[in-house]
């Protein structure tokens, strides 16, 4: 059973010592271990929705890398109370940012991630940084490089090609061939 955040909001301000806080927030802190596919399906929705923007490029719309290491940060945060808590946090455009702002102003986040084991918050960051690393290197590493290069040059290639291509005739290109065989 979840609680809503702004009822939590609630509870947690008539608490008046940080170790009640602290009691009440390891209340509802409820997974201390999260499977590590889901840790890794996580770290791919952070990092797709942290390092990549949509731009684009001669009428063509593609995805390019734009880190953006603040929005990571907020979701990785955010990830981790979803992941291990029972808060319900508000549904809608600029609500995680208003449900961070709350939970960080207010101290909670702090005694969230103090509250889960701290072998398994390693674990999910470091998912997530090898997840991180992983499309920097396949963005920028030789051979993405050069498999890059190699597509701009084949839709390069045909778009030049087209119109002469649709003008070959089959029969004469077949005639060529056998020529040769």
């Amino acid at each position: 059973m979840s609680i809503k955040l702004s009822f939590f909001m609630t509870k947690y301000k008539i608490k008046k010592t940080n170790d009640e806080k602290l009691q009440m927030v390891k209340e509802h802190v409820l997974n201390q271990y999260v499977p590590f596919e889901k840790k890794a399906d996580v770290a791919k929705a952070i990092v797709d929705n942290s390092y990549w923007r949509e731009e684009e490029i001669n009428g063509e719309k593609r995805k390019v890398l734009h880190i953006d290491s603040v929005a990571n940060y907020m979701l990785k945060c955010m990830a981790i109370v979803d992941l291990y808590t029972d808060i319900e946090r508000q549904k809608g455009d600029g609500k995680m940012l208003e449900d961070f702002n709350t939970l960080n102003g207010s101290g909670i986040l702090d005694f969230i991630i103090q509250s889960i084991d701290q072998r398994e918050l390693k674990e999910f960051n470091m998912i997530l940084q090898m997840t991180q690393d992983d499309v920097v290197a396949n963005e920028f590493e030789n051979h993405a490089f050069i498999s890059q290069q190699v597509e701009r040059f084949g839709k390069l290639i045909g778009t030049a090609l087209s119109p002469v291509i649709s003008q070959l005739d089959i029969g004469q290109i077949e005639k060529v061939i056998d020529q040769f065989k």
